[in-house]
């Protein structure tokens, strides 16, 4: 009997997040909300990333209150929503249209909903001890804004004044010129809007390597003076930290994970998530940061593929996320991942998820859910990379003492043998993933894409 179908007759994927975690972060949100200081704790964030047009049936904000109960049955806290502005129709891609070509910045999509329905999305994850994070475009706008009209110098023009994308490809969108202060002000303004008028708790930002650093600084320090938020950089690099964000990209870590899977050497995993944590410890006023590490995320899955193809099959794909989660970060999930969605979700298109396909995926990713929010080895800074010489097993240690939990992964398609490490032999564990129990010797034999999250046994 595979890992798998184990879960999901012992009924592990079904059980929602631990109430002792839901109520972790409504405790900790309540701190915030009296708390001067200028962001939150990167500690418990558990992030799920939504398209609202594929998300549910429905296809609004409706259908994502709908499926609040869903996403914290897998552990999640933080909704991240993909933009949810009027999308120009100036030079317009596809049949919708790209979410990142902002019409609008104080607007609704009328196709996701109205105000009221913004808001009250936003209540039930409050009262659910949930965050709410919008993504936002500050590089770029539709080629139909308003502004394009009202202030066109504040965009990047040629030598005959007309007004240029970012690039060659992306002829959707219209590339503004921070170098105007009157924008700079006006971009603040914009943000504050949604903090102030529908106490949204921090914004996810696209590329924001794309956008002085200096506007940044000013942009969160403003920002903050309204309440503690959480600051994601679609973006990678130490700077990012200093400049006030909570959380940055780990791209090089996904990009020699898939190389791993492919057949690689699990070694150059370890280069990556070094640097990458590194980078994250220079938090500005004395916060520290986490990377984001994912599988998968709206741009891979509409560029590259979906995990079940990038990583090469449904078992490895569930592999290489738990592998993802071992260094410290925060844990992310794009909508359809959790039950192996098989086809791309091209974000100017509409893709639907069929949410009731690949239970025992879907169980998989709940029994990870509650283990990442149960466990207090998730909540600290403890990471140890065990075995490293290994090319086809991954060994680390999250956590210490009895709170510590033993990762094995075998990331290829057949039975392994690999040696265990001299200082966890003759102890028995618990494997979390299927409650069964293993004493380990001098070797461990994995089944192909096997997992194994141990935890020290307590008789």
């Amino acid at each position: 009997m595979n890992l798998l179908t184990t879960l999901l007759l012992l009924g592990l994927g079904s059980t929602p997040a631990l109430e002792a975690t839901s109520s972790m972060a409504t405790s900790s949100m309540a701190a915030s909300s009296k708390d001067s200081h200028p962001s939150v704790s990167v500690d418990s964030v558990r992030i799920y990333q939504i398209y609202i047009r594929n998300f549910s049936t429905q296809g609004n904000l409706q259908g994502v209150i709908a499926g609040l109960d869903r996403i914290q049955g897998l552990g999640c806290n933080t909704l991240w929503l993909m933009p949810v502005h009027p999308v120009g129709v100036v030079n317009r891609k596809g049949t919708f249209g790209s979410p990142y070509a902002v019409q609008n910045y104080r607007l609704i999509n009328p196709e996701f909903g109205t105000d009221q329905d913004f808001r009250q999305l936003v209540s039930e994850c409050h009262r659910r001890g949930m965050r709410i994070i919008l993504d936002w475009v500050a590089n770029h706008t539709a080629f139909d804004h308003p502004w394009i009209q009202q202030n066109p110098q504040w965009y990047t023009r040629d030598t005959q004044g007309r007004i240029l994308p970012p690039n060659d490809d992306w002829t959707d969108v219209a590339d503004l010129n921070f170098d105007e202060p009157a924008l700079r002000d006006a971009m603040i303004q914009e943000m504050e809007y949604w903090v102030k008028n529908f106490d949204i708790d921090g914004f996810r930002c696209d590329v924001a390597m794309m956008v002085p650093a200096e506007w940044w600084k000013d942009c969160m320090a403003r920002l903050r003076r309204h309440k503690p938020l959480f600051m994601l950089a679609e973006a990678s690099g130490p700077e990012f930290y200093t400049m006030g964000f909570n959380s940055t990209y780990g791209w090089d870590f996904y990009h020699k994970l898939k190389g791993a899977f492919q057949g690689q050497s699990l070694s150059a995993l370890d280069s990556a998530w070094a640097s990458e944590n590194a980078q994250s410890q220079r938090a500005a006023q004395g916060h520290k940061g986490r990377v984001m590490r994912f599988v998968t995320n709206h741009d891979e899955t509409s560029w590259d593929d979906v995990p079940v193809k990038v990583f090469g099959s449904t078992e490895a794909s569930l592999a290489a996320y738990v592998i993802a989660q071992q260094p410290v970060s925060i844990p992310m999930i794009y909508n359809g991942q959790e039950v192996g969605q098989p086809i791309k979700q091209n974000i100017f298109e509409y893709t639907p998820i069929d949410y009731t396909a690949n239970p025992k995926v879907n169980a998989f990713y709940k029994t990870c859910g509650r283990i990442f929010n149960q466990e207090p080895a998730y909540y600290g800074d403890r990471f140890e990379r065990l075995q490293s010489t290994d090319p086809d097993c991954w060994w680390s240690l999250r956590g210490a003492g009895q709170q510590a939990i033993l990762v094995v992964v075998n990331i290829r398609n057949k039975t392994l043998k690999s040696k265990v490490p001299a200082d966890y032999r003759a102890r028995s564990y618990v494997n979390l993933l299927d409650q069964s129990t293993a004493y380990l010797k001098e070797e461990l034999e994995l089944e192909p894409y096997g997992i194994r999250l141990y935890k020290a046994f307590k008789p």
